[in-house]
């Protein structure tokens, strides 16, 4: 009762042999597949994953977490253009007030994490769920290399969004 292998050990080898060019084969075509797979990342796609769980999929915010990226407010920030890309590349830290609801706390900046595309794929999101997509041109990958490359902390991020929403 017990299995045997009546097979040369020769004929396994050869057996295997294929077998591994198959495979190399299909991990090739894969990788060869798959390579624009990164580029096709979309604004909302890299909210989802790096936003969303404090700002929620809408942009509607999280109560006594993160405040709404939309609201009126926004008229006053979208004047200067850069403020969204100086918030993904500084972030942004300390007592802020957002339609009515005060917010103290600390939002990361993404400079570390994401490249200049994936950032202007992300701040062209923030500024659709804003409504204020036909708000000029996208942004590009050169200007937010721009501002990635400007001195800049969270705390001088929060004196700028209160200068833009004072008009001082």
């Amino acid at each position: 009762g017990q299995y045997q292998l009546d097979v040369p050990l020769h004929h396994l080898h050869h057996r295997w042999s294929g077998l591994m060019r198959r495979l190399r084969w299909v991990v090739w075509a894969c990788a060869w597949l798959c390579q624009g797979v990164g580029a096709q990342t979309t604004g909302a796609a890299l909210f989802e994953t790096h936003c969303s769980t404090c700002h929620q999929t809408d942009g509607g915010g999280t109560v006594g977490l993160a405040p709404a990226l939309k609201g009126e407010h926004w008229q006053a920030l979208n004047k200067d253009r850069q403020y969204v890309l100086t918030v993904l590349t500084k972030g942004l830290s300390g007592r802020i007030e957002v339609n009515g609801q005060v917010f103290i706390g600390s939002m990361p900046s993404f400079a570390a994490q994401l490249d200049d595309a994936a950032l202007a794929l992300l701040a062209q999101h923030v500024r659709m769920l804003q409504g204020n997509a036909q708000l000029g041109s996208d942004y590009s990958s050169d200007e937010v290399s721009s501002v990635r490359q400007l001195a800049g902390s969270p705390p001088q991020t929060r004196q700028r969004r209160q200068a833009l929403l004072t008009g001082n």
